[in-house]
């Protein structure tokens, strides 16, 4: 049994099985159906919906995939807890926030603005592949990152300074 970090336990056996895998948890089938469908979906500029608002026979579609590629790998995981999420921390004047999940800023969300100059739903926050991303949710007056205007998701580092409406928001670790 290998033990990657301490809280988290994957068991891999070889499997000569080809397809859909039997030693596979629900829980980490979900898990990885899960982590898929949101780097799947981190990689379109064009919103798609998170994964609790996808329907059921997606959830399934996905899941039948992430263990079919199991199953040609010949690992199958019988044991999976989910992966620690990395924080976003963010500075805003002089309030530090940590957010653990996806979110949306603006004057309203879960990172509320008292900015005019923003839009209820200016930009939303998300991770995919273990990163976290900025998008512009279609704003009056754009989203701006180290004082360029955003099209497209980008991804966030220490230090980015992130402009929306006349707040600036400043990453101290993603």
């Amino acid at each position: 049994m290998a033990r990657p970090e301490a809280g988290r336990r994957i068991r891999a056996r070889h499997a000569p099985s080809p397809g859909i895998i039997d030693g596979v948890t629900s829980i980490g089938l979900e898990h990885l159906a899960r982590t898929a469908y949101e780097a799947h979906r981190g990689a379109y500029a064009e919103g798609r919906p998170p994964w609790e608002d996808v329907t059921e026979e997606e959830q399934q579609a996905w899941r039948a995939a992430v263990s079919a590629v199991a199953g040609q790998t010949g690992v199958t995981l019988t044991d999976a807890e989910p992966v620690p999420v990395q924080a976003l921390l963010v500075q805003a004047g002089d309030q530090r926030l940590s957010f653990q999940a996806e979110f949306v800023a603006g004057r309203q969300g879960a990172l509320a603005l008292g900015d005019e100059f923003a839009s209820n739903q200016h930009a939303r926050f998300q991770m995919a592949h273990g990163l976290w991303y900025v998008k512009d949710l279609g704003s009056t007056n754009g989203t701006w990152l180290n004082g360029r205007r955003i099209h497209a998701p980008q991804r966030l580092k220490k230090g980015d300074k992130i402009k929306i409406g006349h707040t600036v928001l400043i990453v101290v670790s993603a």
